[in-house]
């Protein structure tokens, strides 16, 4: 799945609706916030990466990861869901992997995973 215009949240009330509306996961590197929406046919992603997580090129390459994360597992998202990922700022430390098998975990844990088979 590739992360076009259409499936990014890029209005600060997209995000303040999931954020005030939906329920939240936490973990050690990332908030996941879901919120789902009826009149949203596909998912929309966005991403939080705040200055308590470093620098600029900090905060970029954090951005990068997570997007390739739902990049990559985006096809096992279901459909109608905002979904908002913050990264806490032991994000900037972490792995690819590390970040992947987290957002898994709390992706699982907000019931937006699809079941397999």
């Amino acid at each position: 799945m590739r992360l076009s215009r259409q499936k990014r949240l890029t209005r600060s009330a997209d995000f303040r609706r999931v954020r005030e509306r939906g329920r939240s996961q936490a973990g050690r590197f990332l908030i996941l916030g879901v919120l789902p929406e009826e009149t949203e046919p596909a998912i929309k992603v966005g991403f939080i990466t705040t200055k308590r997580l470093g620098p600029a090129v900090t905060r970029n390459l954090v951005r990068r990861r997570l997007r390739s994360v739902v990049t990559e597992i985006g096809d096992e998202i279901t459909s109608g869901h905002l979904i908002v990922t913050v990264a806490r700022p032991l994000a900037a430390t972490a792995s690819r992997e590390a970040l992947l098998k987290e957002w898994k975990w709390l992706a699982r844990r907000a019931g937006i995973l699809r079941t397999p088979g």
